[in-house]
């Protein structure tokens, strides 16, 4: 299955530092290849993205993807393909203006109407859609959810707003698919000043981080300790193989949400 990691933090000169203290969380044990890593981040507020093509998944080095990168928020998705092959396009995160989203799992439903759910979105939202992906459609459901609601380009957006939003999506796409089984569905959104995640049939653990030991990307000074000691973040991964005792495990049939101060709540869908 994919992997995924959502981080929220106090300190963008230190975001490849945490990610880079929770890598074996974040590794595969089975070997074999990927079909693309994407990486989401934003700059001045404006959200970025870098992806990657198919490789062996034994050679992915997280502390190389985030170099250069300064930021509070980010969105790492490293994808195992379901529906649609290795392109630029299929790869998450996707975005759209101050939106990133990334998917693990599988929406049957996305691919099988996907024509009738295209008619139903906004002609702008339609045409922004670009790959072949379940995840895709999802989010611009997401999307014209928010346009709905008359929030798509609200910034200062409460992260309480945002879960009640993630409920009416998981709702909306729940009952697009048929049978006695809901999709398999885990989801980080964010706008870069909040971020929320859902958890439907796919693992979701969360970490709060407070302070930065033995961090090898940097020296051993003391003003390098200080530094590292400061830090706070709240970190969102999916379907994690043993993520350690540090994770906890969020209930299936839930969503986080992460505000801008860094406080975090879990909700019931």
């Amino acid at each position: 299955m994919c992997r995924m990691l959502g981080v929220m933090c106090n300190d963008e000169d230190l975001l490849r530092c945490a990610v880079h203290q929770v890598k074996d969380a974040l590794s595969f044990h089975d070997g074999g290849s990927h079909d693309g890593i994407g990486v989401g981040y934003y700059n001045n507020e404006e959200p970025l993205l870098i992806k990657r093509p198919s490789a062996n998944l034994n050679e992915i080095d997280y502390s190389e993807l985030l170099q250069g990168i300064t930021s509070q928020v980010v969105l790492l998705h490293v994808r195992l393909a379901t529906v649609g092959g290795w392109k630029d396009s299929n790869t998450h995160p996707f975005r759209f203006r101050k939106w990133l989203f990334a998917h693990v799992g599988h929406l049957p439903a996305m691919d099988e109407r996907r024509q009738e759910l295209l008619k139903r979105l906004p002609p702008f939202l339609a045409r922004n859609i670009r790959g072949e992906t379940d995840s895709e459609v999802a989010f611009h459901l997401f999307l014209d959810l928010l346009f709905r609601e008359g929030k798509l380009n609200e910034l200062d957006l409460s992260a309480e707003t945002l879960s009640e939003l993630l409920r009416e999506f998981v709702t909306e796409v729940n009952n697009l698919h048929q049978g006695p089984d809901k999709p398999e569905m885990a989801v980080v959104v964010t706008n870069g000043r909040i971020m929320g995640a859902i958890s439907q049939r796919v693992s979701v653990h969360y970490s709060h981080r407070e302070g930065i030991l033995d961090c090898p990307l940097h020296d051993d000074s003391q003003q390098s300790k200080k530094l590292h000691a400061h830090f706070r973040g709240v970190m969102i991964g999916a379907a994690m193989d043993s993520p350690g005792h540090q994770w906890r495990e969020i209930p299936d049939g839930s969503l986080l949400h992460v505000a801008n101060n860094l406080e975090m709540k879990v909700h019931q869908l």
